[in-house]
């Protein structure tokens, strides 16, 4: 079921679409803006397996700055390509652990941090295809209430230049 507006028979401007069950039960599906039949701009969606997406969309897909809260306790915040996370952007795990970074294509790609919040550690570093290529392990100030903390801080390092 759709309510809103039209143009040309097909579905555009702002409108709401709908499920209706056998049961006689609705559910929201989409809430936002269409152009020429296809979700465009800023929306709101609503997905079968609950988790909740706001944000912006480009020819039906999530497309710039948007966020979305999975059914599993995740969220990502931040930009999306094609469906799919793409630039700047925070991935929080239902558990608390959280990446901020880059994202290239739905994987962390590039710079970022990773807060490790079980054991109190912040692993800054470059990152292809979701995972870490080269990163620093630090403490976190809190590390002695976290969770699990390392049983031992890691030492602070200094690097110096040897000139010959």
């Amino acid at each position: 079921m759709y309510e809103g507006d039209w143009f040309c028979g097909q579905k555009h401007g702002y409108g709401v679409l709908s499920k209706i069950y056998k049961n006689g039960k609705i559910r929201k599906i989409y809430a936002g803006y269409w152009m020429i039949g296809k979700k465009e701009g800023f929306g709101n969606i609503w997905y079968e397996n609950g988790d909740y997406y706001e944000g912006n969309f480009h020819c039906d897909k999530r497309h710039g700055y948007g966020r979305i809260w999975y059914q599993n306790g995740d969220y990502y915040q931040g930009f999306w390509k094609n469906d799919l996370s793409n630039g700047k952007g925070m991935f929080i795990k239902g558990d608390g652990t959280r990446y901020e970074g880059s994202f290239i294509d739905g994987k962390r790609n590039g710079l970022g941090t990773f807060y490790h919040l079980d054991t109190g550690q912040c692993q800054y570093g470059y990152w292809c295809n979701d995972f870490s290529i080269n990163s620093i392990m630090q403490d976190i100030n809190w590390r002695q209430s976290a969770l699990h903390p390392t049983p031992y801080p890691i030492p602070e390092t200094h690097i110096s230049t040897i000139c010959y």
